[in-house]
């Protein structure tokens, strides 16, 4: 490697289609939502650029059917963001965002940072994603049952977890 130049990643793209099977991200979501016991039924439709979604929500020890939409859905730096609009319980009563929050930050407080005033919910999937992986999102399209995310030139820089070799010990050979 030359002094001041970066090596080049270990592999790129200019553009890269996803989709999600929208079923299968219900089972995921409703395990890890299993143990709280705050959010419930949970079922997501694709509804043009955004995601319908519709859940029990225990409030206060009632259940309450919920339905929102979410939209702007990006994902930077291992990070997801999309913002919440179209909040209603028992089919039209208007929910303020703060509600939402509440609900969200104790079904999933280690994971969520929202703000409630301009309705943003930002997911943290370092968990998930390595640091080596740069993606963003571009667009996004959702139909009845699937998920289309189109991604934009990224990079991986190297492969996840690999590590420096070790020499081997008492001088044995590698």
């Amino acid at each position: 490697m030359t002094s001041g130049l970066m090596s080049p990643p270990f592999a790129r793209w200019d553009g890269l289609h996803l989709v999600l099977d929208l079923v299968a991200v219900e089972r995921h979501l409703e395990a890890l939502l299993a143990t709280g016991g705050r959010i419930r039924n949970l079922r997501l439709r694709g509804a043009g650029d955004a995601i319908d979604v519709e859940a029990a929500v225990v409030w206060k020890g009632v259940p309450t059917r919920v339905r929102l939409e979410l939209a702007e859905i990006r994902l930077r730096h291992r990070h997801l963001g999309f913002r919440l609009r179209r909040l209603r319980a028992l089919g039209a009563v208007r929910v303020p965002r703060a509600a939402v929050a509440v609900a969200l930050r104790a079904a999933f407080s280690p994971l969520l940072t929202v703000f409630p005033a301009p309705g943003i919910v930002v997911v943290d999937l370092r968990r998930w994603l390595p640091a080596e992986l740069d993606l963003r999102v571009l667009t996004l399209q959702a139909t009845a049952r699937s998920l289309h995310f189109w991604f934009g030139a990224g990079a991986l820089a190297d492969l996840p977890g690999r590590s420096p070799r070790r020499l081997p010990p008492h001088g044995g050979s590698a």
